[in-house]
């Protein structure tokens, strides 16, 4: 009886703690909307082909709106995009840095795969400071490439977990 106890006992103390890690890792998992404008520099590979080395910025929006995770954060993503519109392929990757008004940051890796307009990737937390020292998780994400204006930058919006 006393062994039957112990397991049981086991057994929820173990459950207890897979749910729990569960529950803390989609707490990290953001949803909504990073409009951003995308400054940097483009190189020429060949005709139709281009290497861009920048920065994406811009301010997110979190579907669940004030108080929740990164909501009316600013983010800065610098990285790399390489588009080649010979044969509508693109990819790009980099870090985000995402600071909240009382100045804690969170930091990322991200990359993507798509055509010369939209983007589909994973974002991967990697630590932070203040209330977001632990952040950890993945997030997915697709980003679209709105306007390539003449001077080089770029505008678009990327949706989390749409």
């Amino acid at each position: 009886m006393r062994k039957t106890k112990i397991r049981q006992y086991a057994l929820g103390i173990s459950v207890g703690l897979v749910l729990c890690g569960t529950a803390h890792g989609e707490d990290w998992r953001a949803t909504g909307y990073f409009g951003w404008l995308g400054v940097g520099k483009a190189y020429e590979i060949e005709k139709g082909h281009l290497y861009w080395v920048g920065e994406f910025s811009g301010a997110f929006a979190n579907d669940k709106g004030k108080g929740s995770l990164f909501d009316q954060s600013g983010w800065k993503c610098p990285g790399f995009n390489d588009v080649d519109t010979n044969n509508k392929k693109n990819k790009a990757a980099g870090r985000c840095i995402f600071s909240d008004t009382d100045g804690d940051k969170a930091y990322s890796t991200w990359q993507c795969e798509g055509d010369t307009v939209m983007c589909s990737g994973t974002l991967d937390y990697t630590g932070g400071t203040g209330k977001y020292k632990d952040a950890n998780g993945h997030n997915t994400f697709l980003g679209h490439i709105q306007v390539n204006w003449p001077d080089g930058t770029a505008s678009g919006y990327t949706t989390f977990n749409r």
